[in-house]
């Protein structure tokens, strides 16, 4: 399989044919598709997504996963998931907002969920701060520092367990 690299999306396009549908809707579509020129196979998903802060304008995107020939057989008879982006682990090609495909590797955004958790657990101190601060009216300048402190060790503590 060659590498991924920039192209242009309407050529790109105009080599492809579809092997089979997988799945459709009104705004997405996933496909096994075959390069007619160089015979690689990918996964598409096409996503239409409806731009209401700029009127309603319909943006179109295009995403395509290298298969190698047991991803194809193993898609094409339901045996392996497909859904972008939970199973979308390996370098793709995607396209924006102008006639280019682009090579995008989401590796660095793996095993991040220590990260998402003591965001979360951030989240939930603020929440909590922010009530004791309201609720702090009858305290003196030195229990609302306190309260301070208290706030910002417990956000020292989130961010050590994260790095461990």
């Amino acid at each position: 399989m060659d590498a991924l690299f920039a192209r242009e999306k309407d050529e790109f396009l105009s080599c492809i044919e579809t092997v089979k549908e997988l799945e459709s809707s009104d705004f997405e579509t996933y496909s096994i598709v075959k390069h007619t020129e160089t015979g690689e196979h990918y996964l598409r998903y096409f996503l239409s997504h409806i731009n209401l802060s700029e009127g309603g304008r319909r943006d179109d995107y295009d995403h395509f996963l290298p298969l190698d020939s047991d991803d194809v057989l193993a898609l094409m008879f339901g045996e392996q998931p497909y859904h972008f982006p939970d199973n979308w682990r390996s370098p793709y090609l995607r396209s924006g907002n102008d006639n280019r495909l682009i090579p995008f590797d989401p590796s660095e955004n793996y095993d991040l969920e220590k990260e998402a958790a003591a965001e979360l657990a951030m989240v939930e101190r603020l929440e909590l701060y922010k009530q004791q601060w309201m609720n702090a009216e009858n305290l003196s300048a030195e229990e609302k520092e306190e309260l301070t402190r208290q706030y910002f060790a417990e956000l020292d503590k989130i961010l050590k367990k994260a790095e461990e």
